[in-house]
C-alpha cells in the first residue's frame, strides 16, 4: 500500500515535540533526520528527545551521519521500527546489514541522488531513494530520481522503496507511478500554515 510518511528535520528539542505531538493520532509513521555536521552540514536534536515517541508511530530513524553503526543501539532504546543508512557511509553494505540484524528493526539503505543502483544484498528489503542531496529541507525535486525508482522497482521487485526529498503536491503522484512504495514529505508538509492538513491532502492525492 502506497503511503506518505511525514518527517520532522531540526536540532531544537522542543520543534521537534512540538511536531511529534501535532500528528499523534494523524500518522502512523514518522520520518526522524538524524545529523553529525559531518555527513552533512547540520546537526540533529538527539534521537534521545523522542522520547515515548515509539508508543504513537512506527518511527523511521535517518542517519545523515559518517559513522551509522555507531547510532543502532541508540536506535534500539528510542523503539525505532526502520532504521535507515546511507550507502556512502559504509565500506561494505552487506556487512553493516549484518551487524544491523542483532536489532529488532528493519533496515534500509539510502542512496544519493548521484549514488548509481546496484544489485542489492538479498537480506536487503528496504531502500530510500534520495531526490534531493540530503542535510536541507526545501530543495527542489530532482526529476532524474523518477527513472531511479522505476530502474531499482526492475533491478530488484521485492524491495519495498521509499523516496525522500522535494516531494509535494506537485509531483507526488509521479513518485508513486514510477513505482514507489512511500514518500517521506518534509517541507511539503511541515512548512505548510496547517502541516496536518497539508499532509492528509497528500493523502488523499495518492488513494
Amino acid at each position: 500500500m502506497q503511503k506518505v510518511i511525514p518527517a520532522i528535520l531540526t536540532s531544537d528539542s522542543k520543534e521537534l515535540k512540538e511536531k511529534l505531538e501535532l500528528f499523534k493520532g494523524e500518522s502512523q509513521w514518522m520520518h526522524i533526520d538524524v545529523m553529525d555536521g559531518k555527513f552533512v552540514p547540520n546537526t540533529s536534536a538527539s534521537l534521545f528527545a523522542l522520547e515515548d515517541a515509539s508508543e504513537f508511530f512506527n518511527l523511521e530513524i535517518h542517519l545523515m551521519v559518517q559513522n551509522p553503526e555507531a547510532y543502532l543501539e541508540d536506535c534500539r532504546e528510542i523503539g525505532a521500527k526502520r532504521v535507515v543508512f546511507h550507502a556512502e557511509t559504509v565500506e561494505n553494505i552487506s556487512a553493516f546489514l549484518e551487524k544491523a540484524q542483532q536489532f529488532e528493526f528493519q533496515t534500509a539503505v539510502a542512496l544519493n541522488p548521484e549514488t548509481a543502483i546496484s544489485p542489492f544484498p538479498e537480506v536487503l528489503r528496504n531502500v530510500l531513494l534520495m531526490a534531493i542531496h540530503p542535510g536541507f529541507q526545501g530543495q527542489e525535486f530532482l526529476p532524474l530520481v523518477l527513472q531511479k525508482i522505476a530502474d531499482t522497482k526492475k533491478l530488484s521487485p521485492q524491495l519495498i522503496v521509499g523516496v525522500d526529498g522535494g516531494v509535494k503536491k506537485e509531483n507526488i503522484q509521479s513518485v508513486f507511478q514510477a513505482g514507489a512504495d512511500y514518500a517521506v514529505v518534509g517541507s511539503g508538509v511541515m512548512e505548510a500554515e496547517d502541516p496536518v492538513v497539508a499532509f492528509k491532502a497528500l493523502e488523499e492525492m495518492v488513494k
